[in-house]
């Protein structure tokens, strides 16, 4: 194996051990203050509809990189929960917008709170490295996803 190669596969390999660690964060219930209980993948949710109130279905799966009837599922799950109202976008009936009610305010605001401090806590570790290297990295993060990508549309055809 190539030196280049070598470094392929080591790079692949760390995605998998991050991705395979972020799934066991995703699979335990998130303290929310009064609202606890939920999936790290509602409150992520919750947190991507509340960055930008009346958000329509697709654009939320967009931002979730997830397909719109998966989206639309979540949305369902939230609105039971008493978290998202929907609404029908006045100048298209078949446009539905997501928003927070008070209840799902408040699961976004604890969890924004946590966010900014993991990211605060990120940030400082990557202090270290200069830009080039900052941006070298979300390339290879930018082509892997791509990658991603394409499997998912070749496995599911979306």
């Amino acid at each position: 194996m190539t030196g280049k190669n070598e470094s392929i596969k080591a790079l692949t390999d760390r995605l998998a051990r991050i991705v395979n660690k972020h799934s066991r964060i995703e699979e335990m219930p998130i303290q929310t203050g009064e609202n606890a209980g939920f999936s790290a993948r509602e409150v992520r949710f919750i947190y991507a509809i509340g960055q930008q109130d009346m958000n329509n279905v697709k654009s939320i799966g967009d931002m979730m990189g997830v397909s719109k009837s998966a989206a639309s599922q979540m949305i369902g799950k939230l609105e039971k929960k008493g978290l998202v109202s929907k609404d029908r976008a006045q100048d298209n009936d078949k446009e539905v917008l997501v928003s927070l009610t008070k209840k799902g305010r408040r699961a976004y605001e604890a969890h924004k709170e946590f966010h900014e401090r993991h990211l605060r806590t990120f940030g400082e570790r990557l202090e270290e490295f200069p830009d080039s290297q900052l941006a070298i990295a979300v390339a290879i993060l930018a082509t892997a996803e791509t990658v991603v990508d394409e499997r998912i549309a070749e496995l599911f055809g979306e």
